[in-house]
This record gives structure tokens, C-alpha cells and sequence, in this order.
């Protein structure tokens, strides 16, 4: 298992800075949130910036108007697929998974009770966007991973049983699924026993305690987290995706030593 961080929460103005910093404080990987758009110069920008360090892209998704979109029609399922595409060949071309929510924002009223899910119509929509993108991706070689997402926060899946099933209907072996501990802390009843029965759909973490804090500042049992991990049998990266209180230049560096604590030992 290998630490990474978003780069939204690294100091530094430059992909360069940012990686050099994420080394300094003992990562291995970054998480790349490509605001707007994933051109050319953010390729040629990352792939300079990696080939100077030890930290390497661990993942990547492109933000942008479409993000934000309801899936709720064919000009939004077309909107998406295009902003998923990007984000698609930038992880093709750097060598990272490709993270996938396909509608995110608030909702409103806040759901109390457990709100229906999206009815056929909606599931059409989202079945048939993985497809096409999932058709892409294996084209370049590539794996998209499907992030479950809190209630407060989308109408579609929201535990990594949600997710796992609709993998299992587009039926494609390179779309896997994010295990989030945030979202999980919400969502599930027992964390290391979703990730136990999620087993080899996962294939991306993203780390922050209760609260979207910096892991060691909830309640979340990481030693609990990291033992299901290795139970499965994970490797991979798994990516501080939180708000970081107090100096980064401090608190980065004292969460990596937390969670080395954490890790079970091999």
C-alpha cells in the first residue's frame, strides 16, 4: 500500500513544488484534479514533474461544468462522457486509474430517510455512459474506478455494495470502484467489512477521517482499515483526499507517520 495526496491540499504553486514537497513529507503518489480541462501542457506538466521524483500519479479526474451537471438526459450523459473521455486519455497517457462520479451537488431537501433510488430511465442513462467511457478506457488501456458517494451528496450509489453492483451490470473487467473512508463513514455500517466484501472491485482509496478531516483527527479505526486492505490483499495507492487543519507543511508529514503506525506490518 502507497500513500498519495490530492494536489489541491500540497503546498506549492507548481506541479514541481508540489511533488517535491509531497516526497519531502514521505508520500509516494499525487492525486491530479484537473480543474477545467486536462490539456496538453497538464500532461507535459505532470510527466516533467514526475520524471524529477520519486512521487509518481497515483489517479486523476477532470472537474469542470459537467461534473456538476444532473445526469438527467442525453445532452448531460453526452457532457459527461466527454469530460470523463479527458480524463480518460490524461490516465491513459501518465499511467494512473481514472476516478468516475457521475453526478455530484448537494440535495436538496437533505434526505433524512433514505430517499428511492433513480428510477429506470436515470439507471439507463448511467448504465449506458459507463459503457461508452468504460469501452474507451479499455481501448487506452486504462481502468476507471466508480466513487460511491454519500446521500447528501448524489442520488446514485452510495456504498461500495451499491457500486460493486452496477459494475457487475455494465459487466466490464477494467471499471472497479473507489473505497473512501469519508464517504464510508457515512455510509456504512462496518468500513473494514464493506472493504472485506468489495475484496478485488476495489482498486483506489481515498483516506480522510470523519468529518473529511485529516485521518488521526476522527473516529475512524484505520488500523481496522488497513487490516481489511491487506486481508484483500490491496497494494495499491490510497490518496489523502481531506482538509488538512494547522500548517501542511507540519501536519502532512505527521499524517504519513500516523498511518505507517497504522499499517499492518507485512
Amino acid at each position: 500500500m502507497k500513500l498519495s495526496c490530492v494536489d489541491a491540499v500540497v503546498p506549492g504553486t507548481t506541479l514541481n513544488e508540489k511533488f517535491a514537497n509531497l516526497e519531502k513529507y514521505g508520500f509516494e503518489g499525487i492525486e491530479i484534479w484537473a480543474m477545467g480541462g486536462a490539456g496538453s501542457e497538464l500532461e507535459k506538466e505532470i510527466k516533467e514533474a514526475a520524471s524529477q521524483s520519486k512521487v509518481k500519479p497515483s489517479s486523476v479526474i477532470v472537474v469542470n461544468e459537467a461534473f456538476y451537471r444532473p445526469l438527467d438526459g442525453e445532452e448531460a450523459k453526452q457532457a459527461k462522457a466527454e469530460a470523463i473521455k479527458e480524463s480518460i486519455r490524461l490516465a491513459a497517457s501518465i499511467g494512473t486509474v481514472s476516478l468516475l462520479i457521475p453526478e455530484y451537488g448537494p440535495q436538496l431537501p437533505p434526505p433524512i430517510f433514505m430517499l428511492p433510488p433513480p428510477g429506470e430511465p436515470e439507471k439507463g442513462l448511467l448504465l449506458t455512459l459507463l459503457e461508452e467511457v468504460g469501452r474507451y478506457a479499455e481501448k487506452l488501456g486504462t481502468t476507471l474506478v466508480l466513487e460511491p458517494i454519500n446521500r447528501y451528496e448524489t442520488r446514485f450509489f452510495h456504498t461500495l455494495e451499491d457500486a460493486v453492483g452496477i459494475c457487475e451490470e455494465v459487466g466490464r473487467p477494467n471499471i472497479k470502484v473507489v473505497a473512501d473512508t469519508f464517504q464510508m463513514s457515512i455510509e456504512e455500517r462496518d468500513i473494514a467489512e464493506s472493504i472485506r466484501r468489495a475484496g478485488e472491485y476495489i482498486r483506489h482509496i481515498h483516506l480522510s477521517d470523519s468529518g473529511r478531516l485529516l485521518p488521526g483527527y476522527g473516529n475512524i479505526d484505520f488500523k481496522a482499515v488497513f487490516a481489511a486492505l491487506k486481508e484483500i490483499g490491496y497494494k495499491g495507492y490510497m490518496a489523502l483526499e481531506c482538509a488538512v487543519p494547522g500548517n501542511p507543511e507540519e501536519e502532512l508529514s505527521r499524517c504519513v507517520e500516523y498511518l505507517k503506525k497504522c499499517m499492518p506490518s507485512c
